[in-house]
């Protein structure tokens, strides 16, 4: 060994690495190998410690790693349904189907719902983790709300999922759809009420690319094939001749948010609306206001006239989209004050800023016939639904199956509708109408000069915005009429 390392040192100094400083040690060191027998000692030592060492910090980091694993095979469940996964970011996910698992459409969809389910649940339960450095961080209360908050998700899912199914229980046999061509039609299926023949189905209904003006019906449960209707049920509710749908432009948008109280998405919704409704390319006209009105535009009414006004703001005869939205916003979302000031524009017939007596019965006596229009509707709804819902056959006697005629000759003189009052009764609707009409023309001068008596009005003085701010305040019955029909559109 001796002879070994005294070759060694040789040959380090005839390569010329350390030739002036190596070589005095290289004798003291051979001189003191050969003299002394110390030497083999302390190598065999400083070998010992470098081994010693290096199996210390090895068990140390093994067993680091060691307990990282355990702690990820703990937390995650691995899971091989369709081939490889593969784990990244803590999620897994699965390997590309083959083309024979796409043609499997069930298999995929519940492979599919097992997948989602074990990604979930292969959440670990405590977010403590290692970061780059290898020290742990996160809390197990951080890990606890994550774990709770994909359990919520995965119910919501199988919720969805079980929801579906049940849905897709329903089989609209005989009916396929006019735009994927599915049939039968599964589920909820939307047929046009307005078309002799067109249906679709609950996923191509959402991409509304049929005739806009028409209406469609849900129906759930399957109708017998041959009892399906092969012509018009219902007439468009909506008059216009926008088929398809057109979107406002991005800076109209934004205009419109920042001048009414309508988002975005309320902004594109009125638009459809007014799309639906417009006939004509300068707006909606008055005999389609009119049409909006319902039984109450068949007759004309100072009220209905005002409230037309109040949206054709320019006075052109036509209410346009910015003039359509502008209203409904004061209407639906505006303030008490606002609604006071268009109000008093209302009862300004006369265009001079102030209101008069005049100007007060006349809006007065316009509202009241509206007022009664109104309730007439309800009355006449309930009495059609009482009469629909009511049996008059139970109890009945026998003789009532017998048919007689009834005798005409009462002593009851006809009307002039050519109708015999009953007995009792002081005459036909149409014969109150008199009375009526005079209690509310009493009642309407009451109320004008309890206006002017509020107001501190003299007889020939007029009432101001600001008294009459002050009035509505005290009385809110004054802007009624500007409420009583809601917004029209």
């Amino acid at each position: 060994m001796e002879l070994t390392r005294n070759l060694f040192l040789n040959r380090i100094i005839r390569a010329g690495a350390m030739t002036d400083s190596l070589e005095p040690l290289s004798n003291a060191l051979v001189s003191t190998s050969s003299s002394s027998s110390w030497l083999p000692f302390c190598v065999g030592l400083a070998t010992g410690a470098v081994v010693f060492g290096g199996m210390v910090l090895a068990r140390h980091y093994i067993g680091i790693g060691w307990r990282m694993t355990k702690q990820d095979d703990d937390d995650t469940e691995h899971v091989n349904l369709n081939g490889s996964w593969r784990e990244d970011n803590l999620l897994m996910l699965p390997s590309t189907p083959t083309h024979q698992e796409l043609g499997h459409q069930d298999t995929l969809n519940t492979t599919a719902a097992i997948t989602t389910q074990h990604s979930l649940l292969a959440t670990p339960s405590h977010a403590v983790r290692p970061d780059h450095d290898g020290n742990l961080v996160g809390t197990p209360e951080q890990g606890t709300s994550l774990h709770q908050d994909n359990q919520s998700l995965l119910n919501l899912l199988f919720n969805i999922a079980e929801d579906q199914a049940r849905k897709e229980g329903y089989i609209h046999r005989g009916i396929s759809c006019n735009l994927c061509n599915a049939s039968p039609v599964c589920g909820i299926r939307y047929k046009c009420a307005s078309c002799v023949d067109y249906d679709i189905c609950e996923r191509c209904e959402p991409q509304d690319t049929h005739n806009r003006t028409h209406t469609f019906l849900k129906i759930r449960l399957p109708v017998p094939p041959l009892a399906n209707p092969r012509s018009v049920l219902v007439k468009p509710f909506y008059s216009g001749t926008e088929t398809s749908a057109k979107r406002l432009p991005w800076h109209d948008i934004n205009r419109l948010k920042s001048t009414t109280y309508f988002d975005q998405n309320e902004v594109e919704a009125l638009y459809d609306q007014y799309q639906a409704l417009c006939t004509k390319r300068q707006g909606i006209t008055r005999e389609l206001y009119d049409q909006c009105l319902g039984p109450l535009g068949l007759e004309k009414n100072l009220v209905l006239d005002r409230l037309f006004k109040f949206y054709d703001i320019n006075g052109d005869g036509y209410i346009d989209f910015e003039e359509f939205i502008n209203g409904l916003s004061v209407l639906v979302k505006g303030s008490q004050e606002e609604k006071i000031a268009y109000a008093f524009e209302g009862y300004d017939l006369d265009g001079e800023g102030t209101l008069s007596r005049d100007n007060l019965r006349k809006m007065f006596k316009a509202y009241f016939y509206i007022t009664i229009e109104l309730v007439r509707d309800v009355v006449k709804a309930c009495e059609e639904e009482m009469m629909a819902n009511f049996d008059d056959t139970q109890g009945r006697p026998v003789s009532s199956l017998f048919s007689a005629p009834i005798p005409t000759d009462t002593g009851g003189a006809p009307n002039a509708s050519g109708k015999v009052p009953f007995p009792g009764n002081p005459g036909s609707r149409e014969d109150m109408w008199p009375v009526m009409e005079a209690m509310s023309q009493d009642a309407i001068e009451e109320m004008v000069e309890n206006v002017f008596k509020m107001a501190k009005v003299e007889l020939t003085e007029r009432i101001t915005l600001d008294q009459f701010k002050e009035l509505a305040v005290i009385d809110s019955s004054l802007i009624a009429w500007f409420d009583a029909l809601g917004t029209v559109f």
